[in-house]
Order: structure tokens, then sequence, then C-alpha cells
């Protein structure tokens, strides 16, 4: 499929155009990059069709606990932080090319939005709906049809938004994370999987969107520790 697409490339630019020098040129360029753009869209469906991965995916609905950094350290032990939580999620999986897939995840876990205190321990000052959101790239864990055990590694990058409400405010902030995770698929049948998974989401709370001041806080690492069922499609 790509040598017909090459050719037709080169067919392009070699073949003459009745118009002026500059038209003609510019014609040729565009033409030749609209059927480059097609070999490189389409190079990816014909890997997988060569390597039998179909056009299917699976996707994991999967619930946890997730174990929150601390946004702020202030003075004499106080801190800022949201207090840890259930989770639940879902997660999307699509397969590039053998043991590699193209992944998008989606969160969600609410809990009290807590002041750390030196020997009394804290204090809840209100509470936060979080979503937790990223994209990015797996590698290994079990394919479609797949039997046995398989780990894997992920990486991406995405955003948490943090909803806080209490009696007074009801502000929003939303900042970039990064995301890194590691864990095993564990075949139950020729389509389902147990998924146990440790990612990690690291980023820094927005001060400037949820309250107008710009405040560098901690670089918090939130893990993110969950079991879920993977169901290839």
């Amino acid at each position: 499929m790509n040598t017909v697409l090459v050719r037709t490339v080169a067919s392009v630019i070699r073949r003459p155009v009745v118009t002026a020098d500059s038209h003609s040129a510019s014609v040729k360029l565009w033409l030749a990059a609209g059927a480059a753009i097609t070999v490189l869209a389409l190079s990816p469906l014909q890997m997988r069709a060569q390597t039998g991965l179909g056009i299917g995916g699976s996707v994991t609905p999967y619930a946890g606990y997730l174990i929150t950094g601390q946004w702020y350290d202030g003075p004499v032990g106080t801190s800022l932080s949201t207090a840890n939580t259930p989770m639940i999620g879902a997660q999307l999986s699509i397969p590039l090319a053998a043991g590699l897939s193209l992944t998008g995840n989606v969160g969600y876990a609410s809990g009290d939005v807590r002041v750390g205190l030196p020997i009394i321990g804290g204090v809840n000052v209100g509470s936060n709906r979080m979503w937790v959101y990223d994209a990015g790239l797996e590698l290994g864990g079990l394919a479609r049809g797949g039997q046995g055990i398989a780990p894997f590694v992920q990486g991406g990058i995405g955003g948490m938004t943090n909803n806080i409400q209490n009696r007074l405010l009801n502000i929003q902030s939303t900042n970039l994370m990064y995301s890194a995770g590691v864990g095993v698929d564990v075949g139950v049948s020729r389509n389902i999987a147990l998924r146990i998974q440790a990612k990690d989401y690291i980023g820094r709370f927005d001060s400037q969107e949820a309250v107008g001041v710009t405040s560098r806080g901690n670089l918090s690492h939130n893990w993110a520790l969950s079991a879920g069922v993977k169901l290839a499609f």
C-alpha cells in the first residue's frame, strides 16, 4: 500500500501543470503534501493488519484508593492537602503495534481539604471533588486474546481539576499533571483480564486560577492504587 502511495507522490511532483511557474510549484507542493499525509495516516493501519492486531482495543473500569500529596508546606509543620480518598475511573487502550498501546484515562475522587497541624494532626476546612485525566503510551500488558500474566508500564500527560467548596467559598483549579504507572494484567479468559495498577500523578496546585494569587507550591505526587477488569473488544 505504502509503495503505491509513494509512487503517487513522485508522479504528482513530476507531472507538469499548465499554469504560471510559481502557481505550478505551489500546486505540486500541496498535492505532494496531501499524498504524504495519506501515507502517514494509513501506515499504522497497515502495520496493525500485518501484525494481526485488528481494529479492537480494551476498556478497563476500575476502583481503588488515591493517596494525595501535600499542596503546600507552611511554617511550624503546617500543610495544605486533600485527604486520601477512594477513587473510581476507566481506561481505554488502543493497540498501535505489538506490545505498544495508546491509552486514555479518566478518574474521579472526592475527599476533604485538610490543613495539617502539629500535635493535633489537622483540621478539615472543606471538600474537594477531583477529576484526573491523561493520555499516553503503554508498553507491555496482555494483548487482545492473550493469556497468562503480563506486566506493563505507562507514561503520559494530562490534568487534575479540583472543585473546592465550604460554607464561604466555591473555587476551581485545573493544573497540568504528568503521569507514570506500573502494573500487571492477569488473564481470566480470552477477552477478560484482571488489571492491577499503581499510577502516580505529578503536578502543582494552580493557586492563580483558584484564588487569583500565584504561590508556588509543592510538586506533589498523587498515587492511585487500583484494580479493575480489562475487557477486550
